[in-house]
């Protein structure tokens, strides 16, 4: 596995060389200008989502009694993210470790942690699946079909999700004594979170508010590019866009850091829509410098974090630890 992703990872930075010389020198300079200019105007929308994202986990932890500072889970979340941008299938290592900074009130947070997670999920496949609604309305419906199966899966998804009915138990019971125990680990999660649904209706809806407010700054971070480059557009195009961005996400999903998959994913995005592509790459490229930067912060202060002796519940007398 990790020879293919040496070659899927050489593949992108060859493309990436290739796009970075068909721009020229005066492209190269334009864009280190758009970089230097939108990279305060993108840090400061992604500070927002990230405190945005942080209430929203503080509100599924305190709806199960857990008490942590804000501080400390921005730390976790901003660390946990660093190392996931940096590894092959991000939230596969992200979300472990944002529920393991928690120490000693990681048992009892990973239902209400799935939680956050899962809700931010539905809102991003909301807006992904509004996006494709918008490209097939830009094409027509007659070229974007590559948007049409993840549009369908993104929706189908979403239906699974937002049901009260769990979905796992009856995959598990089709299987029968050929269910692997990851399987029967899912089934006690998803009934956790099940769980925490009902219990916690206003908890959801507040989280869900927070999470769609994510979505519309992600959104703007592609306006305000579109903006600097004084191109016409409307709300169709920036969704259209995200839409198409978030297909290049999974598809660059097994290279790390997603290098070079997201600027050439952007540069054939912005010209199927008839955009100048110097504005998808400058768009990508202060993106990744914003993000690397993250990363790099979070990954020093996990390093630092990971050095301190862990300290027992009984010096903590102001954290209330609550049964699950």
């Amino acid at each position: 596995m990790n020879k293919i992703n040496k070659i899927v990872a050489a593949v992108a930075i060859v493309g990436l060389a290739i796009i970075a010389a068909r721009m020229g020198r005066d492209g190269v300079v334009q864009q280190f200008t758009a970089i230097c200019t939108m990279l305060p105007v993108l840090a400061g929308l992604g500070l927002a989502r990230t405190i945005l994202q942080t209430l929203a986990w503080s509100n599924a932890l305190r709806a199960e009694g857990i008490r942590a500072g804000f501080f400390e889970l921005l730390a976790a979340r901003v660390c946990s993210r660093g190392m996931g941008y940096l590894s092959v299938l991000g939230p596969v290592v992200a979300e472990p470790l944002r529920i393991s900074m928690l120490r000693h009130r990681s048992e009892t947070a990973t239902a209400a942690t799935l939680i956050d997670t899962g809700v931010y999920w539905f809102s991003s496949g909301i807006f992904g699946v509004a996006g494709s609604l918008c490209v097939f309305r830009f094409f027509g419906g007659v070229h974007p079909r590559a948007l049409l199966v993840p549009a369908a899966i993104t929706l189908t998804v979403l239906v699974l999700i937002a049901r009260p009915k769990p979905v796992l138990p009856a995959l598990a019971r089709a299987l029968g004594r050929r269910c692997p125990k990851s399987m029967t680990k899912a089934v006690a999660v998803e009934a956790a979170v099940r769980d925490f649904q009902v219990r916690h209706p206003r908890a959801i809806r507040s989280i869900l508010r927070l999470d769609l407010a994510c979505q519309m700054l992600i959104a703007a971070e592609v306006a305000a590019v579109l903006m600097w480059f004084e191109i016409p557009f409307s709300a169709s195009t920036v969704l259209a866009i995200e839409a198409a961005n978030r297909v290049v996400k999974m598809m660059g999903g097994l290279v790390p850091a997603r290098i070079g998959t997201d600027e050439s994913g952007m540069v054939a995005a912005f010209t199927a829509f008839g955009l100048p592509t110097a504005s998808g790459i400058a768009l990508v490229l202060t993106r990744r410098t914003r993000d690397l930067i993250e990363a790099c912060l979070g990954i020093a202060w996990f390093s630092w974090t990971s050095r301190r002796p862990r300290r027992r519940c009984a010096t903590h007398p102001g954290v209330r630890l609550a049964s699950a």
